[in-house]
């Protein structure tokens, strides 16, 4: 591997980088060896994923020759390699459980990205060892991403943190501390915190320590795999669907305001924008919700509230926790959750989807262009929390929002020529893209996705990754212009 400065990809960096990241995930999979000592299960499916994960990452890191200048696209590769070598190096545990490569694959990429769709038929029949490294898997993806870009930006020069502020945490910059190190430290901390906070108030409500930590890890990435075949149902109650919701939306909160409020006052939250579009649209999509539950399905009022705040905030924060086959509900109430569906998360969080910010952001640009109809030589900018944002800034969100909807309606068309129904294959597109997981129309939410044909689910497994990447990650590398000098 030569180094190269004159502008084309120097691979020492990417995989000196790589090869960490899977040392990384070697020494992750030593609890869940532990896990499957203690309940006497094979130990050997992890034995050989930790060996084989530190022997390539080893290698890879010795026979790199990194250097100090990076470019941008070294770090669009790093982070677009990192997590398809990690859903490879993740999967191979299920290998040994009867799992094809091609199931195994897709069930680690549904782990590594938090996306929650499952392979499995019978997910109460596998080992406990291998449930607790599929949450594991989604807990170190869902603050993963963000983590890794904040360790790598620091490398490149400032073209690269202006790429971290427009590609992926929307219009505005969220650094806690000067240093963006030191940032990636407390949100961390943050993140650890509420994992450890979830654990101990399931536990209080008659967990088993296991399912505890298990439903904590998965809620906090906003995953959603659980070690059930009924997701959430055989410890349903309303303090805990209580608890569970709050800790959906606080993971579809963007965590740099969350810690910037910690410090300062309550009002700070509800001065943000995009929080308060994120709370008015969880409140009227659930309040429309219930009427419809009400009035279609013959529900009570309370169980409605219950069905309906539950399903919108986990399919919001993109989790796919259900309590309930909405399946089975009516038209109406299934566009509903599509709409909650398409929206996605705040900016900063672990939760997938467009986010609020640049929904905001592309109708205040169509809003602007109406004005201008009328206006044609006004100079009007878009703001957004008081500041005008740059045109840069603009272009770039509505760029990504044109993209999103053209993967989006062009994964629909292939999975409908695939043999999908339209309503099916548009569920099934939106819900792998935004990294929601479960879906309605040919499956339910308790479905597993095992029936599906092989380029079907090669489909899916590329919209994961995609999705999760914020789109222009994965999509450059398969562009001519990416690769030249």
């Amino acid at each position: 591997m030569s180094c190269l400065n004159d502008g084309a990809m120097n691979f020492n960096n990417v995989f000196s980088v790589v090869g960490k990241i899977l040392f990384l995930l070697a020494a992750a999979q030593i609890i869940p060896s532990v896990l499957a000592f203690y309940y006497g299960e094979p130990l050997y499916p992890f034995l050989i994923s930790i060996a084989a994960s530190a022997a390539i990452g080893f290698a890879m890191i010795r026979f790199s020759k990194p250097n100090n200048d990076w470019t941008v696209r070294e770090s669009y590769t790093v982070v677009a390699f990192s997590w398809l070598f990690s859903a490879v190096f993740c999967s191979i545990p299920f290998l040994f459980y009867g799992l094809s490569p091609l199931n195994a694959f897709f069930e680690s990429m549904s782990g590594v990205t938090a996306t929650g769709a499952t392979i499995l038929r019978d997910i109460d029949a596998m080992p406990l060892s291998l449930l607790f490294w599929r949450s594991l898997m989604q807990w170190l993806g869902g603050l993963g991403v963000v983590a890794l870009f904040l360790a790598i930006i620091p490398k490149v020069n400032m073209r690269g943190r202006q790429l971290y502020k427009t590609e992926f945490s929307g219009p505005t910059e969220d650094k806690i501390r000067p240093k963006i190190s030191s940032t990636a430290k407390i949100l961390w901390r943050f993140y650890i915190s509420a994992t450890v906070i979830l654990i101990a108030l399931l536990c209080i409500f008659k967990f088993p320590f296991y399912d505890a930590v298990i439903f904590a890890l998965s809620t906090v990435s906003s995953g959603g795999f659980t070690p059930y075949n009924e997701s959430i149902l055989p410890f349903l109650n309303f303090k805990v669907e209580l608890v569970i919701i709050f800790f959906m939306l606080l993971a579809g909160t963007n965590f740099a305001l969350i810690y910037k409020t910690s410090t300062r006052k309550v009002k700070h939250f509800f001065k943000d924008e995009e929080f308060r579009v994120y709370i008015a649209f969880f409140a009227i999509i659930s309040t429309a919700l219930v009427l419809i539950l009400v009035r279609d399905m013959n529900f009570d009022f309370f169980t409605a509230i219950r069905y309906s705040i539950f399903q919108v905030s986990s399919l919001m924060s993109t989790t796919g926790f259900a309590i309930a086959d909405y399946n089975t509900w009516s038209q109406a109430a299934k566009i509903l959750l599509l709409l909650a569906m398409f929206t996605g998360g705040c900016s900063g969080s672990t939760a997938g989807g467009p986010t609020f910010v640049r929904w905001i952001i592309l109708l205040r640009h169509a809003r602007r262009d109406l004005f201008k109809f009328i206006h044609p030589h006004a100079i009007k900018s878009i703001k957004y929390n008081g500041k005008s944002l740059s045109e840069e800034v603009v272009a770039s969100t509505v760029s990504f929002m044109i993209l999103y909807i053209l993967i989006f309606v062009g994964s629909t068309a292939v999975l409908g020529i695939l043999g999908l129904d339209m309503v099916s294959a548009a569920v099934t597109s939106i819900a792998s893209l935004g990294n929601i997981g479960p879906i309605f129309g040919l499956f339910g939410p308790f479905d597993s996705f095992a029936n599906l044909s092989a380029p079907i689910r090669l489909i899916i497994i590329f919209n994961m990754w995609v999705g999760r990447l914020e789109l222009y990650t994965v999509i450059l590398l398969f562009t001519r212009e990416f690769w030249k000098k």
